[in-house]
């Protein structure tokens, strides 16, 4: 009987083990396209025959879709289950992006993006719901860093290959890749549900919770923040400075880069030090690390900067992303859907704002932003410890 025991205690941790690879191979298709688009602006824009600031909608176009749709995929996995919703929401995800590989105008590429926003938004949530309930607190932290230090490596590869590569196939190789994606999960997956209540979405009562209220409120600013650099840090190389694509994202790539080490690094300290104290690390070092960044114009210092940039926001990622997973479970759903639509939306909104003050002055941009990150380091403990 206890060899029994025992293989059915393997089976069940192989089979976790292989759902969880399949998130991370999911996470890797979407994320290869998502942080390579704003270092393709500028080639869009030659290709089109479009300003890069109107090329440049594209971002929000993806980003504020994305965050309106995330909200429904955590309370229809109640509903639907995990692997019914992946399998749709892939297989429409790969549609939109070989359409937008192949689209012949600024309009048919925006409406495309918009679209394969709507179905990418599905795969982080459903992601944290299976890590919140297939592992222990003390291993969600590195469980967590590992899933997205992994899509950070799928943005190093797509930001690398955006310097030398067609911008056409920045959209066309997730399209391809996803097809053998959905069919792996048809012929190899084991069930991916996950045991929750079957109840209607509760997103009122969970913002209810002053804890999950302040939380999302840091998130939206955090993500804000982030985004309004981030997104137009390739026009600001191309405009400002005139570098070639190549070095734009080389420069790109070297932030996604140090996100590697970041994810991971930020889910260990979350384990070890407590989540809190790990994403207030992140901010500080995204805050200094920008300051600096905007008084410089020597490519060996913003190699410095960006790098630091980029883990700073990594390691603050990967500290909340643990700090959700401890949420009240008959929340879960809701909070691992709030988690992406507040930072796509957050993310969506800044891109447009930052059209706006990027044109008056990027420099005075990116020093404002990283005084109120700092500002945001000295509050963090208050606003998120309830």
């Amino acid at each position: 009987m206890l060899s029994n025991q025992l293989d059915t205690f393997t089976f069940v941790k192989y089979k976790s083990k292989l759902s969880y690879s399949i998130f991370c191979l999911i996470g890797v298709i979407v994320s290869f396209n998502v942080a390579s688009v704003s270092a393709v602006i500028p080639s869009i824009s030659r290709s089109l025959g479009k300003p890069e600031f109107a090329v440049a909608k594209i971002i929000w176009a993806y980003m504020i879709p994305y965050g309106i749709c995330a909200l429904f995929y955590g309370p229809l996995s109640r509903k639907f289950g995990i692997k019914s919703l992946l399998l749709f929401c892939l297989s429409l995800f790969s549609v939109f992006s070989f359409l937008s590989a192949i689209a012949r105008t600024i309009e048919s590429l925006f409406f495309y993006r918009l679209c394969v926003g709507i179905f990418a938004s599905a795969m982080t949530p459903l992601a944290l719901i299976f890590i919140a309930h297939k592992f222990k607190p003390q291993e969600r932290g590195s469980q967590v860093g590992k899933f997205f230090s992994i899509t950070f490596f799928a943005s190093l590869l797509g930001l690398f290959l955006s310097g030398i590569i067609n911008w056409r196939l920045i959209f066309l190789i997730p399209a391809v890749v996803s097809i053998f994606a959905v069919l792996m999960i048809i012929i190899l997956a084991p069930p991916l549900e996950v045991e929750v209540d079957k109840g209607r979405s509760q997103y009122l009562q969970a913002l209810r919770d002053q804890k999950i209220f302040r939380v999302f409120s840091y998130i939206f600013l955090i993500s804000f923040l982030y985004h309004l650099v981030r997104q137009w840090l390739g026009v600001y190389f191309s405009l400002q400075f005139a570098l070639m694509q190549f070095y734009i994202s080389l420069l790109l790539t070297l932030e996604s880069f140090a996100g590697i080490f970041g994810e991971f690094l930020g889910g260990l300290l979350a384990d070890r030090n407590g989540r809190i104290i790990t994403l207030r690390i992140g901010v500080l070092l995204m805050g200094i690390s920008l300051i600096l960044f905007a008084m410089v114009n020597k490519m060996w210092l913003w190699i410095i900067f960006m790098w630091c940039w980029g883990l700073g926001w990594t390691i603050n990622h990967a500290g909340l992303s643990t700090y959700l997973t401890d949420m009240p479970k008959p929340y879960l759903e809701e909070v691992s859907s709030l988690n992406s639509s507040v930072r796509f939306l957050a993310g969506g909104l800044s891109t447009a704002v930052g059209n706006i003050l990027m044109q008056r002055s990027f420099n005075l941009t990116f020093v404002g932003v990283g005084i109120i990150l700092i500002f945001l380091f000295l509050f963090s403990n208050r606003i998120l410890k309830v």
